[in-house]
């Protein structure tokens, strides 16, 4: 399957539906220091050319499984996700700043794919969803209910230097 439109290729089809898996995973880069490698990549996209803003909008799902180092344990893991694709590049960089620009004059949907997974990856990636580490040298962790309850119980320091005030105006009277 053809995975590389040019922007001429794009105007004379401009709706595609494309389903299938990416070969050559070998030579994949991944961003995550923790990923060893992408195994597999699935995807299920629409392809939409916009002939009057010179735009793919991309719109499907990505299934993806990796093998990586789990952050919290250091052993090896085998991580599998998937990632809702909605966006558009633009082959016009002067039309839109909320659009992705397309560099060359050709969409390469292995790369934009890969890149997605790379964008997408947790930073600290883990199969427990644990929390690596909640406490250190004088902080904790808290959650908003017990932040809430920790501050209600503190007297506002305000207070007190108001107090001192109104009593050395007192005493000074």
């Amino acid at each position: 399957m053809k995975l590389s439109f040019t922007k001429q290729q794009l105007s004379k089809n401009k709706h595609q539906e494309l389903k299938g898996d990416l070969d050559n995973l070998n030579n994949v880069v991944c961003t995550n220091s923790l990923v060893k490698s992408i195994d597999y990549v699935n995807f299920d996209i629409d392809l939409d050319y916009i002939e009057s803003i010179e735009s793919v909008r991309v719109t499907g799902v990505i299934n993806f499984s990796l093998t990586a180092i789990d952050a919290r344990t250091g052993k090896e893991i085998k991580y599998s996700n998937y990632i809702d694709w909605d966006d558009e590049y633009s082959f016009n960089k002067d039309i839109d700043s909320t659009n992705n620009i397309i560099l060359k004059n050709e969409f390469d949907l292995f790369n934009y794919i890969i890149e997605q997974i790379n964008i997408n990856l947790p930073f600290n990636l883990s199969l427990t969803n644990d929390i690596i580490n909640k406490d250190g040298f004088g902080w904790t962790l808290l959650s908003e209910e017990n932040f809430e309850t920790e501050n209600q119980n503190k007297v506002d320091p305000r207070w007190e230097k108001l107090d001192e005030f109104i009593i050395n105006k007192d005493k000074n009277n």
